[in-house]
């Protein structure tokens, strides 16, 4: 952990405490950072999302403040938070837009291709507001694993990272990612049987 790190968990700590002194401090460090998951999150999937990562990054970050009752534990707790949050605005644009095509055969992915380490990029092919139904559905089946695979999806995270986030190791997030992504793609409608 680098002294950002512990000056993001002793900020989140302190504001949580009800010190809104530090909210300034608190910003100069976690909005460059908010920025940098928006940017590779819009660089990614720049076929799909016209969004800019500022316009990412400033509507992620008016939510995130928002949730002034939610327990911030430390600054990687607030990356997972802030995942979901991406997720969320992600989906909102898409829905807005109405780029995410329904009803069609539309593939989740070709998931048994997506590598346990690899970041995954959105194509206009994929029914995004169907795989965001189907995390969902997955987070009643089995939350880790639906973690996981928003962490992926929306933060960048490597399965490192994940792992800190989760307080569990590397090799249980590779193993939640193979059945989350085994469960999403039969949820889909995607063949993930051996070639």
């Amino acid at each position: 952990m680098n002294s950002d790190d512990g000056a993001i968990t002793d900020l989140l700590t302190r504001w949580k405490q009800g010190d809104r002194s530090v909210e300034t401090e608190l910003v100069e460090l976690v909005y460059p950072l908010l920025r940098q998951v928006a940017a590779a999150q819009v660089r990614r999937n720049s076929g799909v999302l016209t969004l800019q990562a500022t316009e990412l990054a400033n509507e992620a970050y008016s939510k995130l403040v928002k949730l002034h009752g939610l327990d911030w534990q430390s600054r990687d707790h607030f990356f997972a938070v802030a995942a979901t949050v991406i997720r969320r605005v992600v989906i909102d644009y898409l829905r807005q837009r109405g780029s995410a095509k329904r009803g069609g055969r539309l593939p989740l992915l070709a998931i048994d291709d997506v590598r346990e380490d690899q970041l995954i990029v959105f194509d206009e092919s994929v029914d995004w507001i169907g795989l965001d139904e189907a995390m969902n559905e997955l987070a009643t089946v089995d939350g880790p694993c639906a973690k996981v695979v928003e962490l992926k999806f929306f933060s960048g995270l490597t399965n490192a990272k994940i792992a800190d986030v989760c307080g569990t190791s590397v090799p249980t997030v590779v193993r939640q990612w193979r059945f989350a992504r085994a469960w999403l793609g039969k949820r889909m409608g995607a063949d993930t049987s051996p070639a």
